[in-house]
């Protein structure tokens, strides 16, 4: 074990001279991919050139970050949930014996469909900040949803950075949630005088979305009446004048049950902590179906149309915690953690700052 230990001290101390860098500084950059409340608990670790890996500094939390990486071009650095690692190292070792990024990714992806590497556990984060330089770098987080699809989600597949969420790799083991930059505040508006409630609740959905969403009504006694069918799995809801300002919203059709229950509810009681509780009971009791992981719900809202924006997007984690997503379960300053942890309605908020 002593010989183990040194010859790890070495390696680290090579490593250093090599990139100029102490080993303080690598895990201080290291951890600036990471919300500040989760870098305390977080390890950092570090790959040489073969694929083997080496712990700069143990952590207690869930999170492992690695630095960027001097010998190759532009800034990158990575964070992830330590669910993650058996299938890292074994990229790192297939990358280490000259196998190319198709081949790894190939190799890997098999492996996990065959049960001989970890399946990613749903809601499990990334997060990166990379760009030409340090200075320049710019934030991405992902959100691991095996074999997640458009349909299952509610999300748009295509690189919409124009507001900077959506499904990739959908229907494979990898497939995620990409958040990248600043999470989305102003969608394409349509005019402020728009009186169409259909073309006005659409607003909420994703621009690649809203023409297949279906739009749907309720009255004040909770029955639900369909103003127009989609051909997606988006269900939108327009503003509700008899209340104050402008809110429109859109969520996955695997949600409708649920808020059925609640209209039902609430057309009985005035009291929100109500309508949460009933639902939330029939929920545990099997009488309303659980929230799929990676259902979708858009919310816009402001004072009127006019000035609405996307103020939240929300990814249902049924049961999600801190420790099985690394999330921080307080509003983090770059808009994404998890709200509810550890209950039935757990889920991500991804907010504008």
């Amino acid at each position: 074990m002593k010989r183990v230990a040194l010859t790890c001290t070495i390696l680290v101390v090579i490593a250093n001279l090599a990139s100029g860098q102490t080993t303080e500084e690598k895990i201080s950059q290291a951890l600036q991919a990471l919300p500040e409340s989760m870098r305390a608990g977080a390890s950092v670790v570090e790959y040489d050139a073969m694929g083997y890996r080496t712990v700069l500094r143990e952590g207690t939390n869930s999170l492992v970050c690695e630095p960027d990486d001097p010998t190759v071009e532009g800034f990158r650095v990575t964070c992830y949930h330590q669910n993650r690692i058996a299938r890292l190292n074994f990229e790192r070792q297939l990358a280490a014996s000259g196998k190319s990024a198709a081949e790894v990714f190939q190799t890997r992806s098999a492996k996990v469909d065959a049960g001989e590497l970890p399946l990613p556990v749903a809601g499990q984060m990334g997060y990166f900040l990379g760009g030409a330089n340090e200075a320049s770098a710019v934030p991405t987080r992902s959100v691991r949803l095996p074999y997640a699809t458009a349909a299952s989600t509610g999300l748009p597949t295509g690189t919409d950075e124009s507001e900077g969420v959506w499904l990739m790799q959908a229907g494979t083991n990898r497939a995620h949630i990409m958040i990248v930059g600043t999470p989305s505040g102003t969608p394409p508006m349509a005019s402020s005088t728009e009186t169409d409630k259909a073309a006005a609740a659409v607003l909420a959905a994703p621009a690649a979305l809203r023409a297949g969403a279906t739009v749907v009504d309720y009255d004040e006694n909770g029955d639900r009446h369909i103003l127009r069918q989609g051909t997606n799995t988006l269900v939108c809801e327009p503003d509700d004048p008899n209340t104050e300002g402008f809110t429109a919203w859109c969520y996955q059709e695997g949600h409708v049950s649920r808020v059925n229950f609640e209209k039902k509810v609430a057309a009985t009681s005035n009291e929100r902590a109500e309508v949460f509780r009933q639902r939330v009971q029939a929920v545990e009791a099997g009488k309303i179906p659980l929230p799929v992981a990676g259902q979708m719900q858009y919310i816009l809202s402001g004072d009127s149309l006019g000035n609405a924006t996307r103020r939240g997007q929300v990814a249902r984690l049924p049961y999600a915690t801190s420790a099985s997503t690394g999330l921080p379960e307080e509003r983090s300053h770059d808009g994404i953690w998890l709200m509810q942890a550890g209950t039935n309605r757990a889920h991500i908020m991804i907010m504008r700052p």
